[in-house]
């Protein structure tokens, strides 16, 4: 837990870095000749990139990195849970990314909470892929190693005998 905390911090630092870094970069790109056209033709997004501005990035930060971490673990310990994740392990760290981090994004950018004012669907994808990426692996890591799967579970609410054996296996 120390170190899926640990990730989350540096998640949440890089995060912050990389919003100010669009920013700078969104900066530059309004000051070209096409700039004042971008704003005159897209008002709504104008509105949703000032709002996310000021709010603050560490303020965005904090639930994009929590909802990705969670939305991650809860996706990898179904997954786990119903075997998936002996078809998702042999993949590599690469190949679990790709069949992975872009649909789970899809539904962290469906659980952002309606405190942060994302605008619309695509804007919130955009803001979930990093975090989602970032804490992917360490959730992975997590529900693999950590949960059980179903037929653990089932075996631990077998009923027993005084032998230890389930009542299945008498002969």
């Amino acid at each position: 837990m120390l170190k899926a905390a640990l990730w989350a911090g540096i998640c949440f630092a890089l995060n912050i870095g990389l919003l100010y870094f669009c920013q700078f970069l969104f900066g530059f790109y309004l000051k070209t000749p096409m700039g004042p056209d971008f704003i005159a033709s897209n008002p709504e997004l104008m509105d949703t990139i000032r709002l996310l501005s000021d709010m603050g990035f560490e303020k965005l930060s904090i639930p994009l990195v929590l909802t990705a971490c969670f939305t991650c673990l809860g996706i990898l310990a179904v997954c786990k849970l119903f075997f998936l994740a002996r078809y998702i392990t042999p993949m590599g760290t690469i190949g679990r990314v790709i069949t992975g981090v872009l649909p789970i994004s899809g539904v962290v950018a469906m659980m952002i909470p309606e405190s942060v004012p994302v605008g619309g669907w695509a804007m919130a994808y955009g803001l979930s892929v990093f975090p989602t990426f970032v804490m992917f692996n360490m959730c992975f890591a997590i529900a693999d190693e950590l949960l059980p799967e179903l037929d653990d579970v089932i075996a631990l609410f077998q009923n027993k005998n005084d032998f230890g054996k389930s009542y299945h296996d008498r002969r």
